[in-house]
């Protein structure tokens, strides 16, 4: 439901603005809205899988996943930055949620830290050849992985591995593969000179640089 009120929301907002700049009064707004009723009803459907993706909702149907490929457009270049880069968006969306009133403890571990083991995942999987793609989205960080130009399954936070419709039965492997990433993370933690992040950023980055780092020179053993 949080997608439907965000569509509610931007569609009022479009409403407000699309009045002020072409100066309609109500009543001719709403004629308006009558005349280009079948347009706005196909922007606002194609917008509100995107959203739910934004949102971190977990993705079932194909437009579900068709929604999650310009997220990945968007992703990808970031999640390859330089970490000193990459630490710095963290930080604004940081700073962001905490302006929000994200409660401190959720913010700081339920999205950077998270993103930050997300990323290592994506790195690790990616030596496998998957091509995955670490995600700094709104409701949650997650992964995306790629094949032929669609995203064809998405790992939630909560560790759900969701595959596409049209590829259920036809990448099992990534199932292995992905808990094998995840426990090779919990390894090179538990060897990491870097302590767990407190809520600082300056805590986070020490752990986000060495994790990193290591995760680049790590491999996850094949079946």
């Amino acid at each position: 439901m949080a997608a439907e009120h965000r569509l509610k929301e931007a569609a009022q907002q479009w409403r407000t603005e699309t009045s002020a700049r072409l100066r309609l009064s109500i009543d001719e707004m709403d004629r308006f809205e009558q005349t280009r009723g079948d347009e706005i009803a196909t922007i606002l459907a194609e917008a509100l899988p995107v959203l739910r993706a934004r949102g971190g909702e977990v993705p079932d149907t194909a437009e579900d996943f068709a929604a999650y490929n310009a997220i990945v457009e968007r992703e990808r270049p970031r999640d390859v930055m330089k970490d000193g880069a990459v630490l710095k968006r963290v930080y604004l969306r940081i700073d962001r949620q905490l302006a929000q009133g994200g409660p401190e403890w959720s913010v700081f571990q339920n999205t950077a830290r998270e993103y930050v083991l997300a990323r290592a995942e994506a790195m690790l999987l990616r030596g496998r050849g998957w091509d995955a793609v670490a995600l700094l989205i709104t409701g949650a960080p997650a992964i995306a992985v790629v094949a032929s130009a669609t995203v064809v399954a998405v790992r939630t936070l909560m560790g759900g591995l969701y595959i596409h419709p049209y590829r259920r039965g036809t990448i099992n492997h990534l199932y292995a593969d992905l808990r094998k990433a995840e426990e090779k993370v919990l390894a090179l933690i538990a060897k990491m000179k870097a302590p767990e992040p407190k809520n600082t950023k300056e805590t986070l980055a020490r752990f986000a640089t060495e994790l990193w780092r290591l995760a680049r020179k790590a491999r996850i053993e094949g079946a």
